[in-house]
Parts: structure tokens; C-alpha cells; sequence
């Protein structure tokens, strides 16, 4: 494929691997553009994972520093340049390259990788009885939270993440859930990126809750 640029832009550096974990050793942010499920099938550790097909650049926007080198991973050159394109409207103009997601050769070459499992409202029962241990994190926003949220979760919101993740027992394994699941993996991953040990991702969210018929919280949050 021949890169293609914006008018007045210069052409979107290719990385290796190598060369975006060099960039993430200097600082750089490593960001995933990949969807929730193949991100969590397998990830470079310390990527933060904001979904391209959706709300991208707002999220980028609110969660990441004007200032901040950029170092994104995609699963095209295609999706790579359009991820800079949205990330420039908001004021996001320091990304220094892209690399290709490839799983297999992250595995062949020793990249340091990891997964998180996906899991669906149908199975939630399930999942708390066989590990009761399970903490439930909401990462929607105050005012969705006293809509209502899950039996027995934890409130901190996506944009609170960094000054507030020690609310939540790094010891304990979470679930993390928003309402249909994009912000969930947004938050997984900046968790990850925080040294929490074992997070998983309640896909469907709020919006599968409700629509098996289950009744949400009001009480205060804890």
C-alpha cells in the first residue's frame, strides 16, 4: 500500500514494534485504535486502547495531554491516518508514528503481551459465584451512576482513572463496565497501564443489563 498524507502534512512514519517500544521507553503513549475484542485478545503492555470506531477523538481529547507524544498501534495504515487526522482536530498533533498490530509477530519476537477476558451480562451470575472476589467497576459518569448501576459496584469514572484508581483493591480482580462497553476497554487498559493485576471487561454493560430484564442500584456509591 502507498501512504497517503493530508495536503501540508507530512506522511505517517511506519514503525517496527521495536521501534514503537523504543518511542514508549521515552515517554511516548503507546495508543491501540483497535476494537474492544481484538484489543483484548492481545495487547502490547502499557497500551491504552481507545476504539477508533467510535467517539475516538472526544475520548482522546478529555484523557490524554496536548503535550503528549503519541506512538499508535492499528491494524492498518488506513486506520492510522485516521486516527491522526481525528486526534489533530482536537489539538493532538504529537504522534510520531505508527505501528502494525501484529498479534503473531508480537508472540514470535518476545514482545511483553497480555490479554483480558470479555465477559456478557448472561454470564455475570455466573462469573461473581465462581469468584466472589470479583470487585465491579463503573466507569461512566457521576450523574449515570446515580441513574442507576449494578448490585454492589464501585463508582469511578473513566475521567478519574489516574487520581483516583487506588479507590479500587489491586489485589482483587475487576470487572470493569460503562454502558455498552467502549469505555469499559478505554478504562481496562488505563488500569492495566496503572499496575492493576487482573481486569476484565463487562462488554454489554448497563444496556445488556437492562435488557435482560435485571433491576440497577440507586444507593449512594461506594
Amino acid at each position: 500500500m502507498v501512504p497517503h498524507h493530508t495536503p501540508g502534512r507530512p506522511s505517517l512514519r511506519l514503525l517496527t514494534t521495536a521501534e514503537a517500544l523504543q518511542e514508549q521507553s521515552e515517554g511516548a503513549l503507546l495508543l491501540d485504535t483497535r476494537p474492544a475484542e481484538r484489543f483484548a485478545r492481545l495487547f502490547i503492555r502499557g497500551a491504552v486502547q481507545i476504539g477508533l470506531q467510535g467517539p475516538f477523538a472526544s475520548w482522546a481529547a478529555m484523557l490524554i495531554r496536548p503535550t503528549q507524544p503519541i506512538a499508535l498501534l492499528a491494524a492498518d495504515l488506513e486506520d492510522a491516518e485516521e486516527a491522526r487526522i481525528r486526534l489533530a482536530r482536537v489539538g493532538l498533533e504529537s504522534v510520531t508514528g505508527y505501528a502494525l498490530a501484529q498479534e503473531q509477530r508480537w508472540l514470535e519476537g518476545g514482545v511483553s503481551v497480555a490479554s483480558m477476558s470479555i465477559h456478557g451480562t448472561r454470564s455475570l451470575n455466573t462469573v461473581l459465584q465462581n469468584n466472589p472476589t470479583i470487585q465491579l467497576v463503573d466507569v461512566r459518569s457521576r450523574s449515570e451512576w446515580l441513574k442507576g448501576h449494578l448490585p454492589g459496584a464501585i463508582s469511578l469514572p473513566l475521567l478519574d482513572l489516574e487520581s483516583k484508581g487506588q479507590f479500587i483493591d489491586p489485589s482483587r480482580p475487576s470487572l470493569v463496565y460503562c454502558y455498552e462497553g467502549y469505555r469499559a476497554t478505554t478504562a481496562a487498559s488505563i488500569l492495566l497501564k496503572g499496575g492493576a493485576g487482573d481486569v476484565a471487561i463487562l462488554i454489554d454493560g448497563i444496556e445488556g443489563w437492562l435488557a435482560s430484564g435485571l433491576p440497577l442500584e440507586t444507593t449512594t456509591a461506594r
